[in-house]
């Protein structure tokens, strides 16, 4: 089967179980996620056809992201701004620690379920628990926007999710400099994996910083008031990012935020721009994202590791309740942020998928990559299920949702 008629055949499918699935009041793109699956390798696609799909997905996470970045605008976040920083420290540093005991527990106590040595065991407990940090924001944005959520909580989960991926970003690197560092090893651009982490987050955010003032520019000196015209000109500064960011092989998800965040603060027309790409290109970026997130995750993964999934789920879902529960009250939140923040924290997809594909290929992780690996692809099938629905009840009984 060619790749068109591949895609068209996914896009048909998925867009349909999506209507179906919302007309019995769940989220759309569990439709689109679980057709990406029916479609995954070994029953109809092909491998070769799923390598090709990498950069318009890498294209949908970059433009996810920005607008995610598009939510942070200082004017509306600054009433919760103790309540985001708080939550997300330790709805990260939370789930990171449960995940890293409860890992090394298991290995300890069930060493046929986990039989590795002393050391490949730290390891992987410990990337793991940098794994549990980072929340895909494009599972709970996409919920929010089709029920039309708004209020503190939405407001607070878009903060988190935007800010966590910085800092689960920073946990994975620093994990991995402390490994490198134990093992005496070197890696990456600069030798010196703490190095490479700090060139590829300040380069990330220097080149997002850059293109969002070239947009602030435009919208300044140029009347631009065609909405064609303004999609134009944001998807191929898009795409022209995450170009720039493969070339200098830094993030580019902290890059597309970091543009989304200066064009909401910044230009004059973000209303409009951000209205634009909601109102004609936000269904079609979500429908293929999400079907081809579906679509990378091999659901015959699922036994090799079935004990070690199901352990990751669990004390990453209580280290992000436990996590922002208490930050919560550190900054004395309002009760709903308290009790409602952490459902919307749960979804994970493509930036934990791309960290471990990061370190896949690397010597020094031979023995424990497979099973890593297969663990986040497993864990992120689960999250990515039971994210949109727990965002949905989530908001709900926060009373954001008014309309379904």
């Amino acid at each position: 089967m060619n790749i068109l008629l591949t895609i068209g055949l996914l896009l048909i499918t998925g867009y349909i179980a999506g209507w179906l699935l919302n007309k019995v009041g769940l989220p759309k793109i569990i439709g689109y996620i679980a057709t990406g699956i029916a479609f995954s390798p070994n029953t109809i696609v092909e491998h070769d056809i799923l390598e090709s799909t990498y950069p318009l997905m890498e294209v949908c996470l970059a433009f996810i992201a920005f607008e995610v970045g598009g939510a942070l605008k200082w004017a509306k976040i600054k009433k919760h701004e103790k309540e985001i920083i708080s939550i997300t420290i330790l709805g990260s540093l939370v789930p990171f620690f449960l995940v890293t005991v409860g890992v090394i527990i298991l290995g300890f106590l069930f060493p046929k379920v986990l039989h590795f040595d002393t050391l490949p065991l730290v390891l992987l407990a410990c990337l793991l628990g940098a794994l549990a940090s980072p929340t895909a924001p494009a599972a709970t944005l996409a919920v929010m926007h089709q029920y039309k959520a708004k209020g503190k909580v939405t407001d607070t989960i878009l903060g988190v999710t935007a800010l966590d991926d910085i800092l689960g970003i920073l946990l994975f690197s620093l994990t991995i400099g402390i490994i490198f560092i134990f093992n005496g090893g070197q890696s990456g651009l600069f030798g010196n994996p703490i190095v490479n982490a700090l060139y590829a987050i300040g380069t990330a955010l220097v080149i997002g910083a850059v293109l969002g003032f070239v947009i602030e520019l435009i919208d300044r000196f140029f009347p631009i008031k065609g909405e064609g015209r303004w999609i134009v000109i944001i998807f191929s500064l898009i795409i022209f990012n995450v170009g720039i960011c493969q070339a200098l092989q830094v993030d580019l998800l902290l890059s597309s935020m970091t543009m989304g965040i200066i064009v909401v603060n910044k230009c004059k027309q973000q209303r409009l721009i951000f209205r634009i790409l909601e109102r004609y290109t936000e269904d079609l970026i979500f429908l293929f994202f999400f079907l081809l997130s579906g679509l990378h995750l091999d659901i015959a993964t699922l036994p090799k590791a079935a004990v070690l999934i199901i352990i990751f789920v669990l004390l990453r879902t209580a280290g992000k309740y436990l996590g922002a529960n208490w930050g919560s009250r550190i900054v004395n939140a309002d009760p709903s942020i308290r009790k409602y923040t952490a459902g919307g924290l749960l979804p994970q997809a493509g930036i934990v998928i791309g960290l471990v594909l990061s370190i896949y290929q690397k010597e020094e992780f031979k023995e424990i990559s497979e099973i890593l690996l297969t663990t986040i692809m497993g864990a992120t099938i689960i999250h990515e299920l039971i994210g949109p629905v727990s965002a949905k009840s989530a908001l709900k009984k926060a009373g954001e949702i008014k309309t379904e």
